[in-house]
């Protein structure tokens, strides 16, 4: 159980491994997704200009049972398009369902994505101690790295697709009493595009079990050219040890919320 590292092999041309070439494997990757007709038909249409795709593991976990050794792995193909953009898709191998043979799921956002990685992950049942006791240790391994890591500054690529309605959906759900307010919502109905990126986040091991924060940067672009930003924030930082999300209206009001809760433990 835990985040594996970068390089680790993988289904298609394997992580870390450039593809060039029309489509870039596009088709062998949704061949084998169970779920490639969620894809949509504007999205498949900018990724028949794919000319190359790297691939990186992002996430990794598994259980040697019993009943039955089960692993997840998260992976992400970054596609280099012929307009000079990029695209991702996010794809998971596992291995949780009824039979146990290998299942594909392919995701074109970070939401969806994290919505059925909690679905795969709650199969794998309650960790271990020894379980906890590795993903600490091995996140905390990672920290140095993962600290100096130098991200390359993409520029944004915004989603026209329903935008104001996207920035109500994340005021919705927020938690916090102290979320971006009427204000806000009226600035962001004029949203005409949207862009949603992870920033960062931070885990540890508490009270027998591993609890931490994701943040997500949801950019949106105006009618009027301006750009706002909402920072979401998803922990477990509760006694239930459910999802949570909470919201906010700097990246650095997100993040020293999150470290005092984490640090309250």
């Amino acid at each position: 159980m835990g985040n594996a590292r970068p390089g680790e092999a993988g289904p298609g041309p394997g992580p870390g491994r450039p593809v060039d070439g029309k489509g870039a494997g596009v088709e062998q990757l949704l061949a084998r997704a169970q779920n490639a007709f969620e894809v949509g038909e504007e999205l498949l249409e900018r990724l028949t200009s794919a000319l190359m795709a790297h691939t990186e593991l992002a996430s990794f976990r598994q259980r040697k049972g019993p009943p039955r050794k089960l692993s997840r792995r998260t992976l992400r193909h970054n596609y280099l398009l012929a307009d000079g953009s990029n695209l991702t898709l996010w794809e998971i191998e596992h291995n949780t369902g009824p039979g146990g043979d290998p299942r594909y799921e392919v995701y074109a956002d970070p939401e969806s994505l994290a919505a059925a990685q909690y679905l795969v992950d709650a199969r794998f049942g309650d960790p271990s101690p020894e379980e906890l006791e590795a993903e600490a240790v091995d996140w905390l391994a990672r920290l140095p790295e993962l600290a100096a890591l130098e991200l390359p500054q993409n520029p944004r690529q915004f989603t026209e697709d329903r935008s104001a309605e996207h920035a109500w959906r994340v005021l919705r759900r927020a938690e916090n009493e102290d979320a971006p307010g009427e204000q806000m919502r009226r600035r962001l109905l004029s949203a005409i595009g949207h862009d949603i990126t992870y920033v960062t986040g931070r885990h540890l091991r508490a009270g027998g079990r591993v609890v931490g924060w994701t943040l997500y940067e949801h950019a949106f672009l105006l009618a009027t050219g301006e750009e706002v930003s909402l920072w979401e924030v998803e922990h477990t930082m509760n006694p239930e040890g459910r999802p949570v999300c909470e919201v906010y209206d700097a990246e650095r009001a997100a993040c020293d919320a999150a470290d005092l809760r984490l640090e309250a433990l």
